[in-house]
């Protein structure tokens, strides 16, 4: 299969990536405990939908159709428990990252390659704020510790 045609078909999996993840964030986001998991979520889902849209974009310049993978049905991943579904979301933001690297490897093409890089940033802020999430309310004693271990907390 020559660039172009890998290159098509990257983009049209990440398409329902994107899509099936912003599905996956708006119930997370729903199911969070606290402001900082529905403001990492809220924003994560908006991004996930943005990058769909740039996503079918470069594919409609691409190949002259809108994809059918744009308007496909999708399912989000099923998980047990809100810390299962963080491990999940820094799971899935590893995989897109490494993914749109692939895919700018493999593109020939400027324009691509910017909106990839773009959205692989975005991938990156939303690992770093999953992790912490994940830090935060999945560790136990992640509070005790961080009590312990800051100066300005008076040791009894």
């Amino acid at each position: 299969m020559d660039a172009h045609n890998q290159l098509v078909a990257g983009l049209k999996a990440a398409l329902i990536d994107e899509r099936t993840t912003a599905v996956f964030y708006a119930q997370m986001r729903d199911i969070s405990r606290n402001y900082a998991g529905v403001e990492a979520f809220a924003e994560a889902r908006k991004d996930e939908l943005d990058h769909a849209r740039e996503i079918t974009e470069l594919l409609e310049d691409l190949t002259g159709v809108t994809p059918p993978e744009a308007a496909q049905p999708v399912t989000p991943p099923s998980f047990g428990d809100y810390c299962q579904g963080l491990a999940r979301a820094i799971q899935g933001e590893r995989h897109a990252f490494m993914e749109y690297s692939n895919l700018i490897n493999i593109s020939p093409f400027a324009r691509v390659n910017k909106a990839l890089d773009e959205i692989r940033s975005d991938e990156e802020v939303h690992l770093a704020k999953f992790c912490k999430l994940y830090e935060i309310m999945c560790q136990a004693n992640y509070y005790q510790t961080q009590q312990v271990n800051d100066p300005a907390v008076e040791k009894k």
